[in-house]
């Protein structure tokens, strides 16, 4: 089950190199991520972005007058029953649209899952899915599953998902978060575990593999990719460290220009240092830090520092 990770990644092609100020550059001025994060390990984690403990329409409102690239809303789904979940999705998605009608912005929806993939998959993504429909009218074209978290060790290599300890990469399936009383699972296989948690509604054969051939081989190459598959297609994204992402996030960003949006489940950010301030009057926190937040700025919210 186990294979060194220098093994594992010997035949990649070459790292790339791309700086989080070139994401942020290419991010539209009017886009703000909404994060709806499951579980606060991720707000916990983010760096000089508004984190939201509620979702009144004052406190999207203070969120989207902040300016910030993206909001992180602490939903705290993962603890909720299947209902009660969908519910909060779905505030969450009619409440932020209203705020950002008022503040002139654009919205893209993130949902923030587990790297060791626990978490309401397929919920979510389906209610959201469903909840901004109805709100624009259009869903979102694809659904991007991006779980790997580099700097923990969780990473995706063609189309696997990896735990890595101590240069051993184990197939998630086979570690003990796969026997997850709430959400476990079987598969590593991406492909196959999207099957696995849709009960076959969506087929290994179906799902769509970003794979790092296509993402190290630069922006063009990642758009072309994405953008011919049909709408409706779940994708699942490799990447063993933050240049990964940030190569696919320059993607979605030129896709976004050509009005092609995608609905994001990705991993947790990664910063081993965080402050934060509570707003008492909106019960709202600004969270910020002085290192990297992977998940929030190597995705379309990159922010340069």
């Amino acid at each position: 089950m186990h294979v060194r990770i220098d093994d594992l990644l010997a035949e990649l092609p070459a790292p790339l190199t791309i700086a989080a100020a070139e994401v942020a550059a290419a991010r539209s001025d009017d886009l703000v991520v909404v994060v709806l994060d499951d579980d606060p390990t991720g707000t916990q984690s983010v760096e000089a972005l508004p984190v939201l403990t509620r979702w009144e329409p004052a406190d999207l409102d203070w969120a989207f007058a902040q300016r910030a690239p993206a909001v992180y809303v602490l939903t705290n789904t993962r603890a909720l029953g299947a209902d009660a979940a969908a519910a909060r999705n779905r505030d969450v998605v009619a409440t932020a649209t209203a705020a950002a009608e008022r503040a002139g912005v654009r919205l893209s929806f993130v949902s923030r899952g587990d790297s060791t993939l626990r978490g309401h998959f397929p919920l979510e993504t389906d209610v959201l899915r469903e909840a901004i429909a109805e709100q624009r009218g259009t869903a979102p074209q694809l659904t991007m599953l991006v779980p790997a978290f580099p700097d923990a060790g969780r990473i995706t290599v063609d189309g696997v998902h990896y735990w890595v300890v101590d240069g051993e990469a184990t197939p998630v399936g086979a570690t003990p978060f796969a026997a997850d009383a709430t959400f476990g699972y079987r598969s590593s296989d991406l492909r196959e575990w999207v099957e696995e948690k849709t009960a076959g509604r969506v087929r290994r054969d179906d799902v769509a593999a970003l794979t790092l051939s296509i993402i190290r081989a630069g922006t063009d190459a990642v758009v072309s990719f994405l953008r011919a598959l049909p709408a409706g297609t779940v994708v699942v994204v490799d990447a063993v460290d933050e240049h990964d992402m940030r190569q696919v996030a320059l993607a979605l960003h030129a896709l976004d220009r050509e009005g092609i949006a995608a609905l994001l489940r990705i991993g947790p950010p990664t910063c081993a240092h965080t402050s934060a301030r509570r707003s008492p009057s909106l019960s709202l926190r600004s969270a910020s830090s002085s290192c990297t937040s992977a998940a929030v700025s190597s995705w379309w919210a990159a922010t340069s520092h």
